[in-house]
């Protein structure tokens, strides 16, 4: 869908329409006739909602609460359930017709060649609750919607596939048992990438197009992770393992038996013997890499002696080579993390009992002769912020390894890192012992890593994307002018909080280097929207090649008006301030989900840092934090303290004309300023004063924040309409205006029910409600 797109394909409101009408037919035979009509009727009046002024909508919000409030506990339930599979059901149909469409332009065969590289991260997303299951029965619903777009003339036949799915749907849990495991998190991440599909559409891509890598930090992130050590991240290793095993065996059948014909004889009995072998593989163990590189000659050996017999390239062999070439190790190489503050204590222990030791111990013992970096791939070291960071860094490194075999990447991820973070580079380049090892085995490729999740926690949106661009070109800069390429590796999420965005939005101001070899983290609900078919994988891929193609030469200090500064370091005080107030941090505890985090059975990682006393705000984790925001639909880091200080600014008639100037001519604020207005019509203040209505504080309380946050919210709305000129919030894309608006209010029962659930100390249906809320503003935030 394009921007010009002025309203929703009619294609896809067909698609959506006769999905629901089948999810109308299960709630009714699954859960009778007055479900389905309660049901309905709150979807009628949740159109009516969209239709209605603000008090009139506080009003329908008040009655369904009421309303809600009345109904018995499983009839709770089944709503949450009802609604959840509805929104569901809407973010199948989007990504159905996507891939459709893109089937439709060939976009995927339209790629040309191109040197610039792509490296995914991959990373379990620490507030994900939905089950495994239920994400695999609408993967299948979506492969059905696509051929319905495809009109196939079978229709009817597809639709009942469909229905059967839904019904299997109603019956599974939508949300987990337990909170998962590590493991758990490894093997969801690789039942979506290593599906055949798509492992076939990236070995592909990376031989006929670009460099395309894959990465993970499941099993390597040990980043305040306790769950994560030597035999955890062995675990997950041997997960990816696996899966490579599988194919490896698959492929190797397909080219036995495809030979056909005395003389070939020899090849099939070589095939054979050579899928005996991969049997030594599937459990790795010391030495491990010894017995994959022997397989891996056996079968360059073998496709050598097909070519001389046969004249050509064996595909299946063909295939294996590929494998081989882009996972050496034959498991998705984990990139490692570790606190700067643990490092030390590591390295300064008269015992090497910490974790992060015994996983580089562990990584030396299973590569043998050859080098760690199958496995891993960096070394990332969160809170840097001093040399000795680095050198504590390299000291465990060759304690524990007995060379530098991965590169130390420093992790810049608060305000005083980014700062400081171009004399800290400086003196890692003065380390001649270590630069050689990027001149020899690291491609003299030197890498930091630019932390967006925290640093927007820590001082809002706006400030945090100036930060992060300064530092990046200021960092493309040095790293260049040493003779070294520079790498950037972006721990960026989905949403705007986390540093996501559209791709044009997120990259309008990178220095070319970064775009040339992009690097960032695909993080949990992402992952499945970025591997959910072949041909979205191409197209996302297509995305960044051709950004970089098109992007201008961007290099030097990055210019940003003294405006643009005045104007970012007023919006970061009023964030700063916020943050403080005592007030605010028991608003977070009492109208917002984080006061029951622990109960929801999210990822592996602590959703907390354990801390006594009341709550402050460095005990608050950056992922679950934006949760909190998204769920009560306010979205509060993206905009607070915006309108303040335009409302200061624009009293200067000069200075408010050199911001809209600034708009038009800076990349990175107009990119802002576009993101801006992309959360702002998303946020539902009604729904917040709900959450705010039924907490515990007292009614001058409510009043405060109710006034102060009303107050800044519009003046951030209006800061976006007089800046860009434009009437509606999303003048740019305006498809989505009307894709958020249908979705919107049809997420409301949900707050409701949440706010019910707590109330009431049912944390299932609290769980349940997280689950449906995500995934109705997936698409929407």
């Amino acid at each position: 869908m394009k921007n010009k797109q002025k309203g929703l394909p009619k294609q896809l409101q067909n698609l959506v329409s006769q999905c629901l009408s089948l999810l109308g037919e299960v709630i009714k035979e699954e859960g009778g006739d007055k479900l389905y009509n309660q049901v309905e009727s709150i979807r009628l009046k949740m159109i009516e909602y969209r239709k209605a002024g603000k008090k009139d909508q506080e009003k329908l919000l008040t009655s369904l609460y009421r309303t809600l409030e009345k109904a018995k506990s499983s009839h709770r339930h089944d709503i949450v359930t009802a609604n959840t599979l509805m929104l569901e059901l809407i973010n199948v149909c989007e990504t159905a017709y996507r891939t459709f469409r893109i089937r439709q332009s060939q976009i995927h065969g339209q790629l040309a060649p191109s040197e610039s590289s792509i490296v995914f991260v991959l990373t379990a997303h620490p507030t994900e609750v939905r089950s495994t299951d239920n994400m695999f029965l609408f993967q299948r619903i979506q492969n059905v919607c696509v051929r319905i777009l495809e009109q196939t003339g079978e229709e009817n036949y597809l639709l009942s596939i469909i229905k059967h799915n839904l019904k299997l749907a109603w019956l599974i849990p939508v949300t987990k048992h337990k909170k998962p495991e590590v493991l758990d998190e490894a093997n969801h991440l690789f039942s979506i990438l290593l599906r055949k599909d798509i492992l076939d559409t990236i070995l592909r891509t990376n031989r006929d197009y670009h460099p395309l890598r894959i990465r993970t930090w499941v099993g390597g992130d040990k980043d305040g992770h306790p769950g994560i050590d030597d035999k955890v991240m062995l675990d997950c290793l041997n997960a990816s393992r696996n899966k490579f095993a599988q194919f490896l065996d698959s492929y190797l059948d397909m080219f036995v038996n495809e030979l056909t014909g005395d003389t070939l004889g020899d090849f099939i009995k070589k095939g054979q013997n050579l899928k005996s072998l991969t049997k030594k593989i599937r459990k790795i163990k010391p030495g491990d890499l010894n017995k994959v590189k022997e397989i891996k000659a056996q079968v360059l050996n073998l496709q050598k002696e097909y070519v001389d017999k046969v004249g050509a390239k064996n595909p299946r062999l063909d295939k294996v080579e590929q494998l081989f070439s882009l996972f050496p190790g034959l498991v998705i190489p984990i990139e490692l993390r570790e606190d700067s503050e643990v490092i030390a204590q590591a390295v300064n222990a008269k015992t090497k009992d910490f974790a992060i030791s015994r996983m580089l111990s562990k990584l030396k013992e299973l590569a043998g002769d050859y080098s760690i970096r199958n496995y891993a791939q960096g070394f990332v070291i969160s809170m840097f912020h001093t040399n000795e960071d680095f050198n504590n860094a390299y000291k465990l490194q060759m304690e524990t390894v007995g060379k530098i075999e991965v590169p130390i990447i420093p992790l810049f991820e608060t305000d005083q890192a980014l700062a400081d973070s171009y004399q800290l580079v400086e003196k890692i380049i003065a380390n001649k012992t270590y630069t050689k090892n990027i001149k020899k085995l690291f491609y003299n490729r030197l890498e930091v890593m630019l932390g967006y999740s925290d640093s927007s926690k820590g001082m809002g949106v706006l400030a945090s994307r100036v930060n992060i661009a300064k530092t990046l070109r200021n960092l493309d800069q040095l790293i260049s002018s040493k003779k070294f390429t520079p790498v950037f590796f972006h721990g960026s999420g989905g949403s705007v909080d986390r540093g996501g965005g559209k791709l044009v939005d997120q990259t309008a101001w990178w220095p070319k280097s970064a775009l040339n070899l992009y690097k960032a983290t695909v993080q949990g609900e992402m992952v499945e929207r970025y591997f959910t078919s072949p041909e979205v994988v191409s197209s996302n891929c297509h995305k960044i090649i051709k950004n970089s193609q098109r992007s201008k030469v961007r290099s030097g200090p990055i210019k940003i008006s003294k405006i643009v500064d005045e104007f970012s370091d007023q919006v970061e005080e009023q964030y700063a301030q916020k943050l403080q107030e005592p007030l605010f941090l028991k608003m977070v505890e009492a109208a917002t989900p984080y006061s029951y985090l622990d109960v929801l059975k999210l990822g592996s990682r602590p959703t907390k840092r354990k801390k006594e006393g009341p709550l402050d705000f460095s005990s608050i984790r950056a992922i679950p934090w934006i949760l909190c925001w998204t769920q009560t639909r306010l979205l509060f880091p993206t905009w607070w303290g915006i309108g303040t200080a335009w409302q200061k600014i624009k009293r200067d008639d000069k200075k408010r004309a050199r911001l809209v100037k600034a708009y038009k001519e800076s990349p990175l604020f107009a990119s802002f300023v576009r993101t801006l207005g992309f959360t702002l019509s998303k946020v539902d203040f009604s729904v917040f004063k709900l959450y705010l209505s039924h907490s515990d504080l007292n009614e001058n309380e409510k009043e405060e924040i109710i006034n102060t946050f009303s107050k800044e919210l519009s003046a951030a709305t209006q800061f976006v309409r007089e800046v860009s000129g434009e009437r509606s919030l999303l003048w740019h894309t305006p498809w989505l205006d009307e894709s958020i608006k249908l979705r919107s209010s049809m997420i409301h029962p949900l707050n409701v029910l949440q706010i019910l659930g707590h109330k009431d100390d049912d944390q299932e249906l609290v769980r349940k409600t997280v689950a449906g809320i995500s995934c109705g503003m997936l698409t929407t935030g």
